[in-house]
Formats: structure tokens, sequence, C-alpha cells
């Protein structure tokens, strides 16, 4: 004998109690449920198009035309124009635009710097900080400038280069007229005239513009040198002179002067050309009234007082600035660093 399956709805059929209403009767969801599931579903609709109108309504800032999505950020940027710091450090009284920054500022005092390298061991106060820093041993500069193509390590950096092909700089000196992206930036120039120098050296006593000059000096102290020339082994206490060393080994004149096509190794000695071509001379001599630059002013001051502060460790002789004494230094090493053309014959320089 073959069995015969039962239909679907007989099967249904048997699990019913004689004389009950049909499954489908037998549960109605309870009215305060239903109640709270058409809340919950009107507080989301209204979440989602509360989210849709923000996304749609931009605050602009009516001084740069910069737009964001919340006042709140609006306000946060409104602070860069009118230079206003609520957020006040309790121990220094110094002042912040941002919480972060406060926070970040606060580390100084209690001295907690958690974030180390492991390359030369310096320490920093916040992740991205120690990142940022690691990558002057790398080289890497993930920042890319897409209107000049300049590389940049630093992405706050990277930012303020921005606002230079912007054309936005709202922050002028009233002495000379020079303009910045950044307050900030504007007070560090204007100690340049004032000759304000607020930041002291513990060690000894010298005193400093800005604070990242006083913590380049104070490596000094420390005998710090986390830059190490892999082909001469000279260290280093900054960066940017250990770019420029690696210069004088590789040849390479990156700085072009577009005046007169003079080439430079490092940037600074690029200025102090440009500066020439400008006739630019803000600083007088107090001795004989003359007019420099920065630079040249102290280079001068030395015909006054006669120092000779770089000394030969071989022969005693002492020179008034740097560059002689390095063109010296060749008599006794027997070091022909310039290279005739022809290649024939090497000259050594002077």
């Amino acid at each position: 004998t073959h069995l015969i399956p039962k239909h679907s709805h007989d099967a249904k059929e048997e699990l019913m109690l004689p004389g009950s209403p049909p499954l489908a009767e037998q549960y109605t969801p309870p009215a305060q449920d239903e109640e709270s599931h058409q809340k919950e579903k009107m507080v989301k609709d209204q979440t989602a198009k509360k989210r849709g109108r923000d996304r749609q309504q931009q605050h602009t800032c009516s001084q740069c035309n910069k737009t964001f999505s919340s006042k709140a950020q609006l306000s946060k940027h409104d602070r860069s124009h009118t230079g206003e710091k609520p957020f006040v450090c309790t121990d220094c009284g110094k002042a912040f635009m941002q919480a972060i920054c406060l926070r970040i500022h606060m580390t100084q005092h209690s001295g907690e710097r958690p974030y180390s390298c492991r390359q030369c061991s310096k320490s920093y106060p916040t992740l991205s900080k120690l990142k940022v820093h690691m990558r002057s041993h790398t080289g890497e500069k993930p920042y890319f400038c897409a209107e000049c193509g300049k590389s940049f390590a630093d992405p706050s950096v990277f930012r303020k280069h921005r606002r230079n092909h912007q054309g936005h700089r709202p922050y002028a000196c009233e002495e000379c007229g020079k303009t910045y992206t950044e307050l900030k930036d504007l007070k560090n120039h204007e100690r340049s005239h004032t000759g304000e120098k607020p930041y002291l050296c513990s060690d000894c006593g010298k005193a400093f513009s800005r604070s990242s000059s006083l913590a380049c000096h104070q490596r000094i102290h420390s005998q710090n040198k986390p830059y190490q020339c892999e082909q001469c082994g000279k260290g280093f206490t900054q960066l940017s002179s250990y770019q420029s060393h690696l210069r004088t080994h590789s040849g390479e004149k990156p700085f072009l002067c577009p005046q007169c096509g003079k080439m430079f190794s490092d940037p600074s000695s690029f200025r102090r050309h440009q500066r020439a071509h400008l006739g630019f001379k803000p600083y007088p001599c107090d001795k004989c009234s003359k007019r420099f630059p920065s630079w040249d002013l102290r280079r001068h001051m030395l015909v006054h007082t006669g120092l000779r502060p770089f000394s030969c460790t071989e022969c005693d002789k002492s020179f008034a600035e740097r560059s002689s004494l390095n063109k010296h230094r060749r008599v006794h090493s027997g070091e022909r660093p310039f290279k005739c053309e022809d290649k024939i014959a090497l000259y050594k320089c002077g």
C-alpha cells in the first residue's frame, strides 16, 4: 500500500483544537506595542529629515566664504579671523582657540610625553605629533600641493601653505605691510620690529623671539643631535640644517633666483639673496647707521667688536665667519672639493 500525504491545510486543521478560530486570528499584537513602534518610526523619520537639512544647509563664513556643515564648526573657524582664544591655561595664562590645543599645551606643565620615537628617543604628548616626527626619519611627505608640486610632512603646515595659493592673508603688519595667513605668524613677525624675545634659555640666559627657536637652541646644551649624516657622521639639531648639509655632498642647488639665475643649496641663503634684489634692509647698525638684513647686520657688527668667534682646532687661527673657517680647514685636510669641468685639474678654493 502507498501512503498518501495530507495536504498542508489538513495538517493545520489537525493542530487546531476543536472550536478554535483560524491561526491568523489567534494572535493580535498588543495596542501598546503598535503605538511604540509608530513612535520609534516617527523619531527615526524626523532624525533623517534633520540630517538631510543639515547636509543641505551650509554655514558660510562672511569673511572668507568658506562653508561648514554646522554652526559649531563655523564658530570655531571664526576664531581664526577674530583671534579669540577662550581656552586659557590656569598655570601660565596662555590662551588657545581650541580645547584640544589647550589639552596638548597642559602636557608641557605636567611633563607627560607618552609617545616616544624608537629611532632618536624624542617624545611627544600626542600620537599625531609623533607620526609627523617619524616622517623626518623616513623622508615621507604625503601632503602634496597640486598647484606648485611642493610636498609636506605636517598637515598643519600643508594647510597653511594652501592659504598662500588662495591669496587669503588677512593679517598685515602695521610697520612694513607684510601679510600672514595666521595671527600667530603675525605676532611672531612683529617681534622682529619690537625686538621682544620672551623665550629665555634656562641654561645660558639667551633669549629668543620664537618658542621653536628656543627648543632648537636647547639641543645644544643637551648635545642632542638626532639628525646624523651617513656620509660623514656629522650631527645636527635641526632637520633643515641636516637637509642643507646633505646638499654639500650631492652638490644640489634647488633654489633658483628668478632675477639673476643664481642658485643656492639652502633656503636661508636664497632668502637673503632675494632681499638684496629688493633692497630690503630694515635693521640699522647703532654704531655707524648703515642698514642691513638681520643676518648681515650680525656679521657687520663683528667689524666694530673685532670678535672672531670661529677658531680652527688645528692651528688656533680664528675667523669672523664660519664659511671662512670652513675654507681654511681645507689647508689642513688637503680637501680639493672643486673639480674643473674638463676633469683635468683640481683646485683649492681661494
